[in-house]
């Protein structure tokens, strides 16, 4: 939180004094909730999850705008999530980013050039410290987005470099040997590389939107190439080629949109691609496992939201994802692995209803369920096979 208050001081400083006689409109929210997460019936500890955002827009003229941004939460409650290659359980998250876009009006076309940095911290136990995670990580993005508004509908076309940098990931490798599956293991230990996790990306995406019957219709699509510089291609035998890991992943979906003051709804599809050139060697078992982490995803659901007269909200949403793993291969509890490959399916349902307590004041209460199902039985590493439940409650504040 200390990274948002400096962040609020700072950009409202440079604006009074340089920006003196420009118009700008400074809007914010920040959430504050207590709640309790839930895995497979069991419970944990309540604590807190704070939410905020804050962006002093600046409107320098009618061709030209400058958007800083600040996002940032916490998390206190344990939750799983996907990284590294699987459902990883960790205990507290906490992610600052801060952004700045600028736009440029010509007439029906836009420019929007963008950078952002974002630093992610992971704690997997109670008493690890924060900065010390396996799963830190730190984000710099930087891109342009060029839109055209057409009679018939909006097109956009952007570019994106990520550079992702796992700080402790080959520091803490060495000790954790006994803590994660031998697969893991062997492809992260100092023969494949220092730093195994960072990687580079370059992504291009296009989209055209357009109105037909008080809709909002959507089709996108992008591509994304990514390279890891210092993680070496696992082959036959257990042992590393010269090649590095690259990845290249395709999508495309649909939205669509019914906009409306007291009934707004929407639906979404995806599908994505993801290929590999990564193996994978069980040092345990002596297997060879070709194409470890390609696979294909599709993912689909509808959200709707009642708004009534008095400011108070309800919204309803349910999501279902469905992976196939093309190389990976799935295992029996004991960890012996079968001739199937590996797929996982996720259903998602999450609720909220918020009540105006005052001017931009609203008390929230939020419940979201989701299960994961999949024919991998192995799980020492990884969770494949859950329930999950949260419920939190708090306040709301918009500015």
């Amino acid at each position: 939180m200390k990274v948002f208050f400096s962040f609020v001081f700072i950009s409202q400083l440079i604006l009074s004094f340089s920006f003196a006689s420009m118009k700008y409109n400074p809007v914010g929210e920040l959430s504050v909730y207590g709640g309790k997460y839930y895995l497979d019936g069991d419970s944990s500890s309540a604590d807190l999850k704070l939410d905020a955002f804050f962006s002093p827009s600046l409107i320098l003229d009618e061709k030209n705008e400058i958007y800083p941004v600040y996002m940032g939460y916490y998390n206190g409650t344990q939750d799983v999530q996907e990284l590294a290659g699987g459902g990883v359980l960790t205990r507290q998250r906490q992610e600052h980013t801060v952004s700045l876009k600028y736009l440029r009006i010509n007439d029906f076309d836009k420019i929007k050039p963008r950078i952002s940095y974002s630093k992610s911290l992971v704690k997997e136990t109670k008493d690890e410290k924060w900065g010390k995670g396996l799963f830190d990580y730190d984000t710099l993005a930087m891109g342009v987005e060029f839109e055209q508004e057409r009679p018939k509908g909006t097109f956009t076309q952007s570019y994106d470099y990520f550079s992702v940098r796992y700080p402790n990931y080959s520091s803490l490798i060495s000790s954790a040997e006994t803590a994660i599956d031998t697969t893991t293991y062997s492809e992260l230990s100092k023969n494949a590389g220092e730093n195994t996790m960072n990687n580079d990306s370059h992504r291009l995406a296009f989209s055209y939107t357009w109105f037909p019957e008080k809709s909002v219709m959507k089709v996108l699509a992008n591509f994304t190439y990514r390279t890891y510089s210092d993680q070496s291609i696992v082959n036959e035998i257990g042992g590393f080629k010269t090649e590095k890991r690259k990845d290249m992943i395709a999508g495309g979906g649909f939205r669509w949109e019914k906009p409306s003051k007291n009934l707004p709804l929407s639906f979404d599809i995806y599908l994505d691609r993801q290929f590999s050139n990564q193996n994978s060697y069980d040092a345990s078992r002596t297997k060879y496992i070709e194409d470890f982490y390609g696979y294909a995803q599709v993912s689909a659901g509808p959200r709707a939201d009642f708004f009534f007269k008095n400011g108070s909200s309800f919204g309803y949403a349910l999501n279902w994802r469905k992976i196939y793993y093309s190389g990976r291969l799935a295992q029996d509890a004991a960890g012996n692995y079968k001739n199937d490959k590996i797929n996982q399916e996720f259903w998602l349902n999450s609720l909220y209803f918020r009540y105006p307590l005052g001017k931009k004041i609203f008390a929230k209460i939020s419940y979201s369920y989701q299960t994961s199902s999949s024919n991998m039985r192995y799980e020492a590493g990884y969770r494949y096979n859950y329930s999950a439940s949260s419920l939190l409650a708090g306040l709301q504040w918009e500015f």
